[in-house]
Formats: structure tokens, C-alpha cells, sequence
């Protein structure tokens, strides 16, 4: 990782300490956290088991759910066109992690979290949600 992601990384970390995690949908931070295995073919894939960090060059965007609160480093993550992305999710229900706009489906369970590799191909802002509930973990803005 480069010094500056590292230092991105860096003060992304000290603001969610010092400001808290969560809050409104206007977010509009970055996300730059590399981390993960990549098990995508073809573009897209889903798994349900614990990713490992090694070796996935991307952004990793990581959301846990409690009841129907939601913890993640940033409500509205900007990704690259054409960047890895991997949307990992745990969460203290079985439910249905959705990428809209990319329809892609993950399922999560307590200690199952979900993970969505995917190459963000098509610019837009897309709602990330647990299906069932209704419940908007985050926004990815490509562009």
C-alpha cells in the first residue's frame, strides 16, 4: 500500500474514533482499505464465508449490523469506474445483502458474514441493503 493510502487509511480510522461511526446518508467519504481474497470469475461472485486479506487489490467496504443499527466507515463510498470492489457484511440475522444496480446477492448469518467481489463497471450511486428488512447499509458512488 502507498504511503498517502496508507495515510488516507490513517485518518479515515482517527475520524471514525474521534467522530463516531454511522450517521446521516450524506456521508461522501472515501473508502481505500485494501484487504481480501479475490474469488471472482467473469466479473462478479458472492460467498458467504470469511474472507482472508491476502492478496486483493481493492476496496473493501465493511458494514456490521446490530438490530437495526448500522456500523461502517462511511455511508456514501466513492469508488473508481472500473476498480475491484468487495463488500463484506456482518450482521446478527440471516438475511439478504443486495448490491442494486449491480443485482448482486450475498447471504449473511450471525458468524457468516456475506462477501461480494465485483469490478465496478457501470458509474452510478447504488444503495447496498439487507434485502428482507429493508435496511440501507451504505451507497457506493462510481465514477
Amino acid at each position: 500500500m502507498s504511503r498517502s493510502r496508507r495515510l488516507v487509511v490513517g485518518v479515515l480510522a482517527v475520524c471514525c474514533l474521534l467522530g463516531g461511526c454511522g450517521g446521516g446518508d450524506e456521508g461522501g467519504g472515501t473508502a481505500t482499505t485494501t484487504a481480501a481474497t479475490s474469488t471472482s470469475s467473469g466479473g462478479a461472485t458472492s460467498s458467504t464465508e470469511a474472507a482472508s486479506t491476502a492478496g486483493f487489490s481493492g476496496v473493501v467496504v465493511e458494514a456490521k449490523v446490530t438490530g437495526n443499527q448500522v456500523e461502517t466507515a462511511s455511508r456514501r463510498v466513492r469508488i473508481d469506474l472500473g476498480q475491484k470492489v468487495r463488500v463484506q457484511v456482518e450482521a446478527d440475522r440471516a438475511e439478504e445483502v443486495h448490491v442494486h444496480g449491480y443485482d448482486l446477492k450475498g447471504d449473511v448469518a450471525p458468524g457468516k458474514p456475506a462477501v461480494i467481489d465485483f469490478t465496478a463497471n457501470v458509474p452510478g450511486v447504488f444503495e447496498v441493503e439487507l434485502e428482507g428488512s429493508g435496511l440501507k447499509l451504505f451507497e457506493l458512488q462510481v465514477q
